[in-house]
């Protein structure tokens, strides 16, 4: 690490792990001198070297870029890295739904399930539906219920209108909807609808709401009842489940533990600027963090794993506001926030296709600028009147951002970012550093 660094730990309960990390971590900040501290978090990273890794190649390529940002000589940085608990939720090979035979198929969803279901005995039950998916309805509705069990409580009562709320609440069918219709709605990994099994409808309906074709002898292709089919249809189940589980999390670790860590760096050191940098889920996590805590200089989501909704102000229609809209309304950044989102991130699609399926949205395309389920990391945040315009594309090193205070930036990086993990290239890196020294 080419910077003064310190790690904190942080629980699933979003309380800090070990408080002698969060004080060392501050001590670090104070006695380092420097004027500006980053505060780095991981995504999907399920282990604490995969999050360091990650946190090198990014500082590296910061240190790399630094002599390239105006005013940066001026300045000092310390990094301070966040980590988490998450799960992995979605494989590079998963989201391409390549043509794996039905045994590797079975060891990968097995394997998926063991990684990303905590519950040792919820995942032998799952583990062991698997085999009996295809041929049996009830073990669909098992495999299902049990899916169901990792799903964070929804609230039920209705906020008032024209406040934050939950944009991005999970679809009434993955809650309670019959099985035999959720399972073909999940789809897969991608948008199947030019497979076999999306050619006819359970109870006359097609996967997009409107009218079935006609239901295929035995009436069973439109359930994908191949083997090949219900593994996809059960490994979209899976990440959709894991997604509402981590968007959950996200939100207690940024709330708690991460908001927190800002606190006290701000009351022992109060001339030092607050950075934010987060990827994947971990961009959600410092969001969360940002809705606590004022007086943020800089906020940088790396493809964001969460609704492109979360920023917006009246994104219904009915006068509700994003859950983090407070961070932009209320002034919490004193620089600029930068959102990177690219149609190459098919990982941010991956549970939001499967969301609205279930929700059997039809906008022009899963997961693009139309569909109420659609990820910050795919197409920026939306319904917000912070965001600057015109947006403009990430840039090469040593070009010239105008970057705005209170404003969010969106920035295309189809150029730059071939996939959701490509973070820490330099353009990236000479972004973020813009922001850290923007004025």
């Amino acid at each position: 690490m080419q910077f003064p660094y310190a790690e904190v730990e942080i629980e699933s309960t979003g309380a800090v792990h070990d408080e002698s990390q969060r004080r060392a971590a501050v001590e670090l900040v104070a006695a380092s001198g420097a004027t500006d501290v980053l505060v780095l978090c991981h995504g999907w990273n399920n282990d604490i070297p995969q999050a360091r890794r990650l946190y090198q190649r990014l500082t590296d390529s910061l240190a790399a870029v630094r002599p390239a940002v105006p005013g940066a000589a001026s300045r000092t940085l310390a990094v301070v890295g966040a980590l988490w608990p998450s799960i992995r939720w979605s494989d590079e090979d998963e989201v391409a739904g390549g043509g794996a035979g039905v045994a590797d198929g079975v060891t990968s969803l097995a394997e998926a399930i063991a990684t990303r279901i905590e519950d040792p005995a919820r995942a032998t039950l799952l583990t062991a539906l698997v085999p009996r998916l295809a041929a049996s309805t009830e073990a669909r509705r098992e495999f299902l219920d049990t899916l169901r069990q990792q799903i964070p409580a929804v609230p039920v009562e209705p906020a008032p209108a024209g406040t934050a709320v939950d944009e991005d609440p999970p679809p009434r069918a993955l809650l309670d909807g019959d099985p035999e219709e959720v399972f073909p709605a999940a789809g897969g990994p991608e948008f199947d609808a030019g497979l076999p099994e999306w050619s006819g409808g359970a109870a006359g309906m097609a996967p997009d709401g409107g009218a079935a074709g006609p239901v295929p002898e035995g009436g069973a292709a439109w359930l994908g009842l191949d083997f090949g089919g219900v593994l996809r249809q059960a490994r979209g189940l899976l990440n959709v489940t894991t997604y509402y589980t981590m968007k959950d999390r996200a939100g207690r670790v940024g709330a708690g533990g991460v908001a927190t860590l800002l606190a006290g760096l701000a009351t022992a050191t109060p001339t030092v600027r607050l950075h934010l940098a987060g990827h994947s889920f971990g961009a959600r996590v410092l969001a969360a963090a940002a809705a606590r805590h004022r007086g943020l200089h800089s906020c940088t989501l790396l493809q964001g794993a969460f609704s492109h909704h979360a920023f917006a102000a009246n994104f219904n229609g009915r006068g509700d506001d994003g859950l983090f809209r407070p961070v932009l309304a209320d002034r919490h950044l004193t620089g600029p926030m930068l959102i990177t989102h690219t149609v190459n991130d098919r990982a941010v699609g991956l549970a939001y296709a499967a969301a609205s399926r279930l929700a059997r949205q039809a906008g022009a395309g899963l997961g693009d600028a139309n569909d109420p389920y659609g990820g910050i990391g795919r197409n920026g945040a939306l319904k917000t009147p912070e965001v600057a315009q015109p947006c403009v594309d990430l840039l090469e090193v040593g070009a010239g951002y105008r970057f705005q205070s209170g404003r969010v930036h969106n920035l295309k990086a189809d150029r730059f970012v071939s996939s959701h993990g490509d973070v820490s290239g330099g353009e990236v890196a000479y972004a973020l550093c813009c922001a850290i020294h923007s004025q």
